[in-house]
């Protein structure tokens, strides 16, 4: 049925760039926390709370060492139940909401029933799927789009361009350019959209992947920057610390002793 559904645990800080699912998302947190960028602000999640993501929200992710449920369902298969799925959109919900703590329990249930796999077990697990699927439409679900939202499908393709040339010297003026924009407007259109600026996510971007790097290999801090973009390395140790916490050779040190 194309439903993913699964427990994710991650030992270190992480970070996911921009992305978007054609499918809705709900990550439900058991222990750590995420923070969430979209539709221009952040959304900080944490243990023994889930978020709600729609098709198409593009979305980033940072997070501590963490242990979560993740469940996606595609949009045909919530065709069969609801109209129009693609442009069915999301209210975030206080914890303390009844709709909120009937879907925190409806998961964990989930989880349970996948992780014990019993005999018959998978109608089990397509009941309770409904329910959640159920109680995300009706109570979480809205037709109305907001402006960010019905925006941001145009930085899309410049989001993907950015991703793809991250270890690049890229700047504003080239995007820009590129697609079709005055730099200005797109400095600012990405800013409000998305929530940072196009700089900002750029060393986010280089940051998060010298920080895999510094943990999984013994390769020299400097090469290591250098390969990622990060021409500038009294910024990158400044924005890197902002980031982590901690300096590139603290945190070599403390996975490489």
């Amino acid at each position: 049925m194309g439903v993913r559904f699964y427990e994710s645990v991650v030992e270190t800080n992480g970070y996911v760039p921009f992305h978007w699912h054609s499918s809705i998302e709900l990550i439900y947190v058991m222990s750590g926390q995420f923070i969430f960028k979209f539709d221009g602000e952040a959304h900080v999640v944490q243990a023994q709370q889930f978020i709600v993501i729609a098709s198409g929200v593009v979305h980033d992710v940072t997070s501590t060492a963490n242990k979560a449920l993740v469940l996606q369902i595609p949009l045909d298969f919530m065709a069969q139940y609801c109209d129009d799925p693609a442009n069915l959109n999301m209210i975030l919900k206080a914890p303390t909401d009844e709709s909120y703590q009937k879907v925190v329990g409806l998961l964990n249930e989930l989880n349970q029933i996948n992780m014990r796999q019993k005999a018959g077990y998978l109608f089990d697990f397509g009941i309770i799927l409904l329910m959640i699927l159920k109680t995300v439409v009706l109570k979480f679900g809205t037709a109305e789009s907001t402006k960010i939202r019905q925006d941001t499908s145009g930085l899309k393709d410049i989001i993907t361009e950015i991703n793809r040339h991250y270890t690049e010297p890229l700047r504003v003026s080239q995007l820009a350019r590129k697609f079709g924009y005055n730099p200005s407007y797109l400095s600012r259109l990405f800013k409000q959209q998305i929530g940072i600026t196009i700089v900002e996510y750029l060393y986010e971007l280089r940051l998060s992947e010298l920080y895999q790097d510094l943990i999984k290999t013994t390769l020299p801090i400097k090469g290591l920057m250098q390969k990622h973009g990060l021409t500038n390395e009294r910024t990158a140790r400044e924005m890197f610390k902002k980031m982590y916490g901690d300096l590139p050779k603290q945190v070599r040190l403390k996975y490489h002793r």
